[in-house]
């Protein structure tokens, strides 16, 4: 099966049952997906499990590195099972929300934190924010509000209480369960959720065990999370603009500047980022997205985000390839129009940073002014990939890594391609091998410029040298 071109802005796809029919995986592998992302509110782990091991036979068959992202559920607050399954509230009527089933036209709810943390005049969003109420009066076990908004509800719909303070919750026990799992499957990534202050990340990394640990992926979706985005940003290892709660806990109409600035602040901080949340919402049921849905996905590009994410189009849409080679069409198209001039406005926006990040700046502005074909770097760690990418350079950056951990870690960074030292770090076989790579990838001709960085041996492990190189391509290799 032929595989996608080359493209500098990662594809997530969420796993469920749309990618349990046989033949979905590989087709989704072939074209294009960098992340697997595996949310625990669904499913079981046995069924995880397989598809894991799945994922990752298919990438070691098709010759790529794809990570895996495992979402751990959070603090979500939902209703309990209502008597006929559906419960209409009347505006202006009062409602109690409650552990049990007293009174009997009460809204049962599952967690009795959250009845314990709701303080009166405080709003409390139903059905994805549809439903409104606000706290008149609370109690041990129960917590009256009246209905500002009316609407349906039904048994498990989410619950959002933006102005309520419930870090304690993170992780809650379900999430301890489930990071069990994502250890024992070697997961890249560990999506966080609902995390409000940076205490919460740090909370989670105090269960992770010595040595190697997944990387902590912040998901901003309460309120309280853009008070404290600065802090969040800079202890976790990346970020996803988690659109959907983020949409009913903040005004909708500043959505598209609440992403903008949590991806600005993420790529000064050299962290990556991830917009999530209907960006082809429509596929889930239609085989062709709204224009609108387009443009969410090109301006995400457009803003600086090195990873979009498909949630429901692949885990139980109808067409989840489709979806994913619509995100690689309007990627590909948008990059090959903006990707020269993005770079070019990066680099002088940045040069301020030259203090920070020396070698990866220059060789960053090396690789625009000789028009190299690629950013050549033999990695054993993140930081400096991270320190290359936040430039946004437009050639590819190859990352050499000497583990094939390191290199699905890798998948998921903006305009990284990752493969693997068969050879050792020098820099005569890193050569060959990212030569190799760029030629079958149609991406350079032999005697085609790259920049080359390297450790000499008076350094500390970190690259210190620049080489400007040319292809080559060894024909009988």
């Amino acid at each position: 099966m032929p595989q996608a071109p080359w493209r500098r802005t990662k594809i997530i796809c969420t796993l469920g049952p749309a990618t349990d029919h046989p033949g979905v995986l590989e087709r989704l592998v072939a074209a294009g997906m960098d992340v697997a992302r595996f949310n625990m509110s669904h499913g079981d782990h046995a069924s995880h499990a397989r598809q894991i091991r799945h994922v990752r036979q298919l990438a070691q068959q098709a010759g790529r590195f794809v990570a895996i992202l495992v979402d751990l559920p959070g603090p979500k607050f939902r209703l309990g099972e209502l008597a006929d399954g559906t419960r209409e509230l009347q505006l202006g009527t009062d409602v109690v929300l409650t552990l049990g089933a007293d009174p009997p036209d009460a809204l049962p709810v599952r967690h009795p934190a959250l009845l314990q943390a709701l303080r009166v005049g405080e709003l409390v969003y139903l059905a994805d924010g549809a439903v409104r109420l606000e706290v008149k009066a609370v109690g041990a076990e129960q917590v009256v509000c009246e209905v500002l908004v009316s609407g349906t509800v039904t048994s498990g719909s989410g619950i959002n209480v933006p102005e309520s303070r419930l870090s304690a919750l993170v992780p809650t026990d379900d999430d301890r369960r489930h990071l069990g799992f994502a250890l024992a499957q070697q997961a890249e990534w560990l999506g966080v959720s609902f995390v409000q202050s940076a205490d919460d990340l740090v909370r989670i990394r105090t269960l992770l065990p010595p040595g190697r640990q997944p990387l902590l992926m912040a998901k901003i979706e309460k309120r309280q999370a853009l008070a404290d985005l600065d802090a969040i940003v800079a202890v976790a290892d990346g970020v996803m603009v988690a659109r959907g709660d983020l949409g009913v806990e903040t005004d909708l109409a500043e959505i598209p500047l609440v992403q903008k600035r949590i991806i600005a602040l993420a790529n000064a901080q050299a962290r990556p980022v991830i917009t999530a949340t209907q960006m082809l919402e429509s596929m889930v049921m239609q085989e062709q997205p709204t224009r609108a849905e387009v443009t969410d996905v090109a301006n995400a590009m457009l803003d600086g985000t090195d990873a979009v994410m498909l949630s429901a189009e692949t885990a139980i849409g109808h067409f989840p390839v489709a979806a994913v080679q619509i995100l690689q069409r309007v990627l590909t198209a948008t990059e090959t129009e903006y990707a020269a001039r993005r770079a070019r406005d990066r680099l002088r926006k940045n040069e301020s940073t030259l203090a920070e990040s020396p070698i990866s700046l220059v060789a960053c502005q090396l690789a625009a002014r000789l028009d190299a074909r690629a950013i050549i770097a033999p990695v054993k760690d993140m930081a400096t990939v991270l320190e290359i990418a936040r430039f946004r350079p437009a050639a590819p950056l190859v990352a050499v890594a000497d583990s094939e951990d390191l290199c699905r870690r890798l998948a998921l960074i903006w305009g990284v391609s990752p493969l693997l030292a068969v050879a050792g770090f020098e820099p005569r076989s890193c050569l060959h091998l990212a030569s190799h790579w760029l030629h079958a990838k149609g991406l350079a001709q032999p005697g085609d410029p790259v920049v080359m960085l390297s450790t000499s041996a008076a350094a500390q492990g970190a690259a210190d040298t620049l080489q400007v190189m040319q292809v080559e391509i060894d024909t009988a290799g």
